[in-house]
């Protein structure tokens, strides 16, 4: 599960739950696939990592790991291994809902409520002053749409802010020139557990002031 860590945090309780073993400072729980094959789950310093071994000599069951390997018992093995690993971050993880968190901020400080404009965007909304002008816009997107190397869609928020300060927040990581809007007054801001959540309730409350002075 790649960057998993990214928009889930773990829940440790729910994790020895499970059946998640602690070794130090890793999470390991093994599981029998079948008369010739196990798993191993570890957590570590937010890796997941699945382990393929073979069940009499321990080795690692090498098909599982190459990507051109299409025969229907290396195809059983993984299905398994995806169910598995999907029922762990049902159970065992939860996700951050930034989204969440920053509509109750402005709903809570500005009286702003989301404007769902597009049907075939049903999770893209914008937040209006009280003059009825754009301060904030979270959108559902590719991941490719900011070059990343993810998989699957991302949130992000674009604001508005001053060029100088647009220009020294970008890092092209959590921080980007803005997407679909004006690249010199606005900030496209990715979404996930890297970012500092306060400071994005401060941006917001400036691009609210900006925007609102206009």
């Amino acid at each position: 599960m790649k960057d998993i860590f990214d928009n889930y945090k773990l829940n440790v309780k729910a994790l020895l739950d499970y059946g998640f073993i602690k070794k130090e400072n890793s999470y390991v729980y093994d599981k029998v696939l079948d008369d010739d094959l196990s798993v191993k789950f570890t957590i570590k310093d937010k890796v997941f990592d699945v382990l393929v071994y073979e069940n009499d000599s321990l080795e690692k069951f090498l098909p599982y790991y190459i990507k051109q390997s299409n025969g229907s018992y290396t195809a059983s093995i993984k299905e398994k291994i995806e169910k598995i690993k999907l029922d762990i971050l049902d159970k065992c993880f939860y996700k951050n809902n930034l989204k969440k968190e920053l509509l109750d901020y402005v709903r809570e400080k500005y009286g702003s409520t989301p404007e769902y404009l597009w049907e075939k965007s049903k999770e893209d909304c914008t937040l209006k002053t009280k003059s009825n002008k754009w301060y904030a816009l979270f959108m559902n997107v590719s991941s490719k749409v900011l070059k990343l190397k993810k998989e699957g869609n991302i949130d992000i928020l674009n604001i508005k802010n001053k060029p100088e300060i647009i220009e020294k927040l970008i890092d092209n990581k959590n921080y980007f020139k803005a997407y679909h809007m004006n690249k010199k007054h606005w900030i496209t801001i990715l979404l996930d557990n890297n970012i500092n959540i306060e400071l994005i309730k401060i941006l917001i409350d400036e691009s609210y002031e900006i925007v609102d002075k206009d």
